[in-house]
């Protein structure tokens, strides 16, 4: 479970520097880990989708936060 968190946080960062919008419904790799799940179903040891969806936002977030900082510094 911990490890679909990390993922999902990577690809928000990961998707913040593609410029894809503060919408985890936008992220391509983050729908493909949601697919093949059912409304309201979250698969035995697995993190729930809304769990998913938190760990993108912080991701992407925090790939904000890094870009700013950046800026700020420089």
């Amino acid at each position: 479970m911990t490890n679909q968190i990390t993922t999902a946080e990577t690809f928000g960062m990961t998707n913040y520097a593609q410029g894809i919008m503060r919408a985890p419904s936008q992220s391509k790799e983050l729908m493909n880990m949601l697919a093949s799940r059912q409304i309201g179903k979250t698969p035995k040891n697995e993190a729930s989708s809304i769990q998913l969806m938190d760990a993108w936002s912080k991701g992407w977030d925090k790939a904000k936060k890094i870009m700013m900082q950046e800026k700020i510094n420089n």
